[in-house]
C-alpha cells in the first residue's frame, strides 16, 4: 500500500507538469522551452520533497497520533520547501512577471499549493488508518485462531482420568489372575487408543472411518472391564468412511454412556454407535438403554456434553447442532450430532 502511495505522488507531479505545460502553450500559442525547463526543475524539486516526506512517513513508528504528527510535519516542510523553490526559480533568478515581488509570489504559492499538500497529508493519514485497521484485524484473526486451537486442545485432552485408572486397574487384575493374554490385548488396545489421542491435532478433522475404529478400540477396552455387562453395537455405513468429523468428537459421549448407563446397571447394558447421511448432512449418534436422564442431570449438562457442544460451536458455529433425546431402543439416552457433511 505504501508503494501505491509513492506511485500516486509520481502520477500527480507528472500530471501537474503536463497541465502546466498545456496551460502555458494555450496562453502563448507555443511551448516556451525555457519556461518548460523551469517547470521541470520545479517538478523535480516537488518529487524530491514528496519522496523524502514519503520515506519519513513510512519509516515512522509508534502510536497513531505520533505518526499523524510526523505526516503533518513532513507535509508542511515539503510545502514550504516547494513554494520557496518555485519563488526562487520563477521570481528571483529571472522573474517571469517582474512586477510581482518574491515575497508576494511566495505567499501566492503558499495559497496555491496548500490544498495539494493538505490532500497529500489527508491521503497518507487515511492510508495509515487503513493499514492499522488491517493489521489489527489480522492480529485479531490470529489471536482467535490461537484461542480456538488452545480451546480445542483443552477440550480434547480432558480424557477421563477415571477411564485410565480403571483400565490400568483392570490390567493389573488380569495380570494377578495370570490371564496374561487378555492383559496383553487390553494393553495393546489402550496403547493404540492413547497414541491416536496424542497424535491427532485437535484443530484438524479426522475421517469417520478412523474415528469409528478408535471408538471400537475404546469400547473393546471397556468391554474387557465390564465383561457381560456391556454389549456394543456399531453401525457405520462404509459409504461414510471418508467423511470428515472433529477428531475424537464421540469420545466424551461414549464415556458418558459407559458412566451413566453401564457402570450403575445391575444387569447388562447396551451402547449403540452409528452415523447416517440426511439431506446432505452427517448425523452421528450414541445411544444407550440405561436408566435415562434423571431430573438433576437434565437441568445441568456434564463436562462431556458441554465440551462436545463447545467443540461443534467452535468449528461450525450455528451450522452444527447437538441434540439430547430419549432413546428409542430402551428408554436410555440418545445423543445426536448434526453437522455439515464434508468428505476428505
Amino acid at each position: 500500500m505504501w508503494r501505491a502511495g509513492l506511485i500516486l505522488v509520481g502520477v500527480f507531479w507528472v500530471g501537474y507538469l503536463m497541465h502546466a505545460t498545456a496551460w502555458t502553450a494555450m496562453d502563448s500559442g507555443a511551448i516556451e522551452w525555457e519556461l518548460l525547463l523551469r517547470r521541470m526543475v520545479s517538478v523535480a524539486i516537488g518529487v524530491a520533497c514528496s519522496g523524502a516526506a514519503h520515506l519519513i512517513v513510512t519509516m515512522a513508528d509508534g502510536p497513531f497520533p505520533s505518526r499523524v504528527a510526523t505526516t503533518f510535519a513532513g507535509a508542511v516542510v515539503s510545502w514550504l520547501v516547494f513554494c520557496a523553490a518555485n519563488t526562487v526559480i520563477f521570481y528571483v533568478l529571472r522573474p517571469v512577471v517582474p512586477a510581482v515581488s518574491p515575497a508576494d509570489a511566495f505567499v501566492t504559492y503558499l495559497l496555491q499549493f496548500s490544498w495539494i499538500f493538505a490532500a497529500w497529508m489527508g491521503a497518507y493519514v487515511a492510508l495509515m488508518a487503513v493499514i492499522d485497521l488491517q493489521a489489527e484485524r489480522e492480529r485479531a484473526v490470529r489471536a482467535l485462531a490461537q484461542a480456538q486451537a488452545a480451546q480445542l486442545a483443552m477440550l480434547r485432552y480432558q480424557l477421563n482420568p477415571h477411564f485410565l485408572f480403571n483400565t490400568l486397574n483392570s490390567i493389573s487384575t488380569l495380570v494377578l489372575d495370570r490371564r496374561n493374554a487378555e492383559a496383553e490385548e487390553m494393553l495393546l488396545r489402550l496403547s493404540g487408543f492413547l497414541r491416536h489421542s496424542i497424535d491427532t491435532d485437535a484443530a484438524n478433522k479426522s475421517t469417520l472411518g478412523k474415528e469409528a475404529s478408535m471408538q471400537r478400540e475404546y469400547l473393546g477396552i471397556e468391554a474387557a472391564r465390564f465383561g457381560d455387562k456391556l454389549s456394543c453395537h456399531c453401525d457405520w455405513p462404509a459409504a461414510l468412511n471418508d467423511c470428515l468429523v472433529p477428531s475424537m468428537v464421540l469420545q466424551p459421549l461414549v464415556e458418558n454412556a459407559v458412566k451413566y448407563a453401564v457402570a450403575p446397571a445391575g444387569g447388562a447394558a447396551n451402547i449403540w454407535l452409528g452415523g447416517r447421511e440426511a439431506d446432505g448432512r452427517l448425523v452421528l449418534y450414541v445411544e444407550d438403554d440405561g436408566p435415562g436422564i434423571d431430573p438433576a442431570r437434565a437441568r445441568r449438562e456434564g463436562v462431556g456434553w458441554s465440551n462436545t457442544r463447545d467443540r461443534l460451536a467452535t468449528l461450525y458455529g450455528d451450522a452444527a447442532e447437538m441434540r439430547i433425546l430419549r432413546g428409542d431402543r430402551g428408554g436410555g439416552v440418545l445423543v445426536e450430532l448434526d453437522m455439515p457433511l464434508e468428505r476428505g
